[in-house]
Order: C-alpha cells, then structure tokens, then sequence
C-alpha cells in the first residue's frame, strides 16, 4: 500500500538556528512569529487547548468520522494532533512546526516512562513555506490559532498549501480568534493595544473575523461553515473565565520582554499595569470570540 503521508523533501530547509534569547525568553527569529518559543509558552498552549475543548465540546468541528491520515499545521505542543492520535488510534497524526521546543516540555510534563501515541509523529517544518507532503496525503487537515504567525498576505498560501495536501472528500478546519478578547478591565486594554500595535506591524490579524471563511472558499473549499463559540459566557462560564484569564495574563507576561525592548514601556512601567491588570480580570472577567471554520475538498 502506497504511504500517502511520506514526506518529500523540503522546498526550503530550515536554517540551523532560528532563535535567540532576550530576557531570558526565547525568541524565534527570521520569522513574524510575535511570541516566545519556549518551554513557559508552551505550558500556556496547553492550558489554552483544555480552554478550547471545554467551550467547543471537542477537539474539531468538522464532521469526520472515519480516518486514515491527518496533519496538524503549526502544532506548538503538539497536544491537539496527540489528543487526535488516541480518538483515531488506527490513524497515522502527523503534527509539524518550525520549532520543537514545545514539543519537548511535552516530553518533559510526561516524565520517566512517558511516551506519546505511537501512531503520532512529529516533523519541522514552516508553514510559510511549502508543506513538506504529497498531495492528497491527508484525510483531515487542521490548524488552530494561527494569526499570531501568519501575516494576512500570506493566509491564502497556507490554507492553499492545507488544501494541496487534503485528499478529495477530506475536510479542513481553520480555529482562530474571531475578535480580541473584551473584558472591561482598562489596564487590560493598555497592554493589548501595545500587542494588538506590534501584531498590525508585522502584518499579523489581532482578529480574523470572517475571513477564515473566506480563505477557504478561495483555497476552494465546498460546504464551508462556521461554528463561533464566546469563551468565558458557557454552561461553565466560571471555570472558562478562570481559565480564560489565566491564559490571557499569560499572554501578557510572556510578551512582557519583547514589548519593553519595543518601547512601549519601561519595565517598571509594565509589571505596574500588569498587576492592575491581573486584579481587574479576576474581579470583572474576560471573554474571547473563536470561530471554528471548516469545508471539504471536491
């Protein structure tokens, strides 16, 4: 049987080191990437996938069922495609990122003995570039919270790139931010405007909208459809605002390093709005508008 998921060489390979350190925090470079790679950001992905999977009621939204192949783009920790591996244990999971240092703190997190499912595999890749696949190699194609990375010029490359590798009849699904997060913390706003400024900069979305259903339609996508889910406001509305806020001061305090080296503020001045920021959002909330966008390749 032909292994539709064996990889072709790379049209761009990687450089030897993509990264720095500043602060103590480590920065990816080369790349509009906006925040850390590191051991710290990744626990917080993770905090941010159980958020997610409470609010959707699931791993993905789009109706499959049976599956032989699927490929999780730009998959951080790699605990949505792990997660995906044990609901679909006769599935070959393929998740590729351009760094693997989440990927490791997973390792980490599993301790002696731990292992992840062996019907998942790991690969470094950029989704900027070609997808280092053959078309059709793939039954399900996802990618989850992608705008932090993606500059809006090149959407249309990388949901182009998930329909080349889609097999006809396979689905694909897009998960983002449909606006930035509204609490009606100020302090809270002082530093989201300084990210929201330094996303727009690099030509990032601060929040796709409807878009994300537009770049499947054009990618060529049939039966597209939107499911868009308020976090914060569930049938768990408490535990989602805890986790919610946890994962947005997270957020803050991880990009504390690059928005002081960009000017925004000193760092006397950040860790005195942060922590204004952190009593507010405990006491007045936070919610977050997220759309899961899917379709079927003809």
């Amino acid at each position: 049987m032909r292994l539709l998921f064996w990889r072709r060489p790379p049209a761009h390979p990687l450089p030897a080191r993509r990264w720095t350190w500043l602060g103590g925090r480590r920065i990816l470079t080369n790349t509009p990437y906006v925040l850390p790679k590191d051991q710290a950001e990744g626990d917080r992905l993770d905090l941010q996938h159980y958020l997610l999977k409470i609010a959707a009621g699931g791993l993905y939204r789009a109706p499959i069922r049976q599956t032989r192949a699927i490929l999780d783009v730009a998959t951080g920790t790699g605990i949505w495609a792990r997660e995906m591996a044990l609901e679909f244990p006769n599935a070959r999971v393929i998740g590729f990122d351009i760094d693997r240092t989440p990927l490791e703190r997973s390792l980490e997190v599993l301790g002696p003995g731990g292992q992840f499912p062996t019907n998942f595999s790991f690969q470094m890749a950029d989704a900027l570039k070609p997808f280092p696949f053959e078309d059709g190699a793939f039954d399900f194609v996802h990618g989850r919270l992608m705008s932090p990375f993606i500059p809006k010029a090149q959407w249309p490359h990388v949901a182009s790139e998930m329909m080349r590798v889609l097999r006809p009849g396979g689905h694909i699904e897009l998960v983002d931010m449909e606006r930035p997060p509204v609490s009606s913390s100020e302090s809270y706003y002082l530093i989201e405007r300084a990210i929201a400024g330094l996303m727009e900069r690099r030509g990032l979305y601060v929040g796709v909208g409807d878009d994300l259903l537009e770049h499947l339609q054009r990618a060529g996508a049939r039966r597209v459809q939107q499911r868009k889910f308020l976090l914060g406001s569930g049938r768990q509305r408490e535990r989602e605002q805890r986790l919610l806020a946890t994962d947005i001061l997270s957020i803050q305090a991880n990009m504390k390093v690059i928005l002081v080296r960009s000017g925004a503020f000193s760092e006397e001045q950040f860790d005195a709005v942060y922590q204004r920021t952190k009593a507010e959002l405990m006491q007045v909330g936070i919610v977050m508008p997220i759309v899961f966008c899917f379709g079927m390749k003809p």
